[in-house]
């Protein structure tokens, strides 16, 4: 499974990465599952958060530990099949196959909704690059799609189980439960290459000057020397602004070094470059007094237009824990102590539509992380942006895979709502991806420079994809069903003991 994800990126393994783990845990004890369980998921999230090491190694296992608990259900279901799942009954395997796919599906959705949710490395997230099979997210998200690969994982072991236990050697028999698992992998890569093959629309395509500065991180969360960050913005922001009909110039994530509203040097740099007649999209932090003299900070979006005037200003949503905000820091004292920041930012509270003068168009902005979560980028489709912008940096985890692995969460974003996006990095993966999920124009990480970009916004009159209209309602169905299942196998379980 850690083969299939970014630094190797082998999509491929991702379809027989949980054969082992069935075979494994087919017919054993279910604590002895429980335990096989967590251990694959230990050792898959060790090896693919490992770039988190930057930041802290404790905070690395710890992060890898918990996310491993969500592996724990599937190996459970896995374990509790009445007889093992080496039975020659068609249909049952089937039914069995669809339960683990569900069982799967509910804890990826639980794991990316509680405690604030980290749904990074979702299984179908290793097929960033499969485009014609990631097309199915615009029905049920990502979650679909690793509903369809845990499906074929199951139907490859049933199959290898039923050859272990000496069950297909009586004779030829048809294998339904695999030959079911590929024609429904056909049926979704058919459904992509129709969306692929169908003809877009003409628009009037926007293009956009994205600034990659490169600041590279002092370490200890040291802040960089604030001269050389405004010596790279001004200097890449005045090569980029030669560049032929441009509508957008775009910084990333708190591009500046203090808070652009109340440092006249910053706000000096924005309004020279706005008067040159191309708006500005400001990564910086924000600052709002309050009533009894306390303050807000906030990491912040700002839009400029050309005359200097602040259009428009969004604010993070959903913050970094530890990174960005520190849980029950005026409760608890001591807590400050396991975390490296001052003090906590504080949330936004709504996605904000931006428009540039002009243009109708508008575009929501996705910080940081925020484009690993589905429910924020479906809130700015359903609020009515016709595309997005990602302005992030990820200069802790380069030149590890972190970046990478990043950008490939971006890429389903724009599946899921048939929305294109913009991403733009301090360092990173600085791209665009279209309404497909096709990357295009990459600035690798590490690189000082800019993008000249165009996107193509989609008709603000289109209908809605099935997952903008109604979200993570395949998901919700696995998890209620999944419950209902436990229910019923502990029920059967008492009873059985009972008798």
């Amino acid at each position: 499974m850690f083969l299939s994800f970014p630094p190797l990126g082998i999509g491929v393994f991702g379809w027989v990465a949980l054969v082992p783990l069935i075979i494994a845990c087919s017919g054993i004890a279910p604590r002895r599952a429980a335990f096989l369980g967590w251990l694959a998921g230990a050792v898959f999230f060790i090896g693919s958060l490992y770039w988190l090491r930057h930041v802290t190694w404790a905070g690395a296992l710890a992060l890898a530990f918990y996310c491993a608990l969500y592996f724990i259900p599937f190996a459970l279901l896995i374990a509790m099949r009445p007889g093992g799942w080496r039975s020659m009954t068609r249909l049952k395997n089937l039914g069995w196959m669809t339960a683990a796919a569900a069982v799967w599906a509910a804890s990826e959705y639980l794991r990316a909704t509680l405690f604030t949710g980290f749904p990074w490395n979702l299984l179908g997230v290793s097929q960033y690059n499969q485009i014609s099979l990631i097309q199915i997210a615009e029905l049920g998200g990502v979650y679909l799609l690793s509903a369809l690969m845990v499906f074929v994982n199951a139907g490859i072991a049933v199959t290898i189980l039923q050859y272990i236990t000496g069950g297909r050697r009586a004779g030829y028999k048809i294998h339904v439960e695999l030959m079911t698992a590929l024609l429904m992998l056909a049926a979704a890569s058919s459904f992509g290459l129709r969306i692929l093959l169908a003809p877009e629309p003409p628009t009037e395509p926007i293009r956009a000057a994205l600034i990659q500065p490169n600041i590279p991180e002092v370490g200890n969360w040291e802040l960089p020397d604030p001269e050389l960050i405004y010596d790279r913005l001004e200097s890449l922001t005045e090569i980029a602004q030669h560049a032929l009909d441009l509508d957008l110039i775009i910084w990333p994530e708190t591009a500046l070094p203090d808070v652009v509203r109340y440092s006249p040097r910053s706000a000096a740099m924005v309004q020279r470059f706005a008067a040159e007649g191309v708006p500005l999209l400001v990564g910086s932090s924000d600052l709002e007094w309050l009533e009894d003299g306390g303050q807000n900070f906030y990491n912040a979006s700002m839009l400029f237009n050309t005359r200097g005037e602040l259009l428009g200003t969004y604010r993070k949503q959903h913050l970094v824990l530890f990174g960005e905000y520190i849980p029950f820091d005026e409760k608890i004292s001591f807590i400050n102590a396991l975390t490296p920041i001052n003090s906590s930012y504080r949330p936004g509270t709504e996605s904000t539509l931006f428009r540039l003068p002009g243009d109708d168009r508008a575009f929501s902005v996705l910080i940081c992380f925020e484009d690993t979560l589905p429910y924020l980028a479906r809130r700015a489709a359903r609020a009515g942006a016709t595309w997005l912008v990602n302005q992030t940096n990820d200069s802790w985890f380069d030149p590890d895979c972190g970046s990478v692995q990043h950008m490939a969460h971006a890429v389903f974003r724009s599946v899921e709502n048939r929305l294109p996006l913009l991403r733009c990095t301090n360092t990173g993966v600085t791209c665009a991806i279209d309404a497909k999920g096709r990357v295009k124009q990459m600035l690798a990480p590490r690189i000082k420079g800019f993008h000249v970009i165009e996107v193509r916004p989609a008709n603000p009159q289109r209908r809605l994809t099935f997952y903008t209209r109604h979200g993570d309602r395949f998901a919700q169905t696995c998890l209620l069903g999944s419950v209902a299942l436990f229910i019923s196998l502990r029920l059967k379980a008492r009873k059985k003991r009972n008798a």
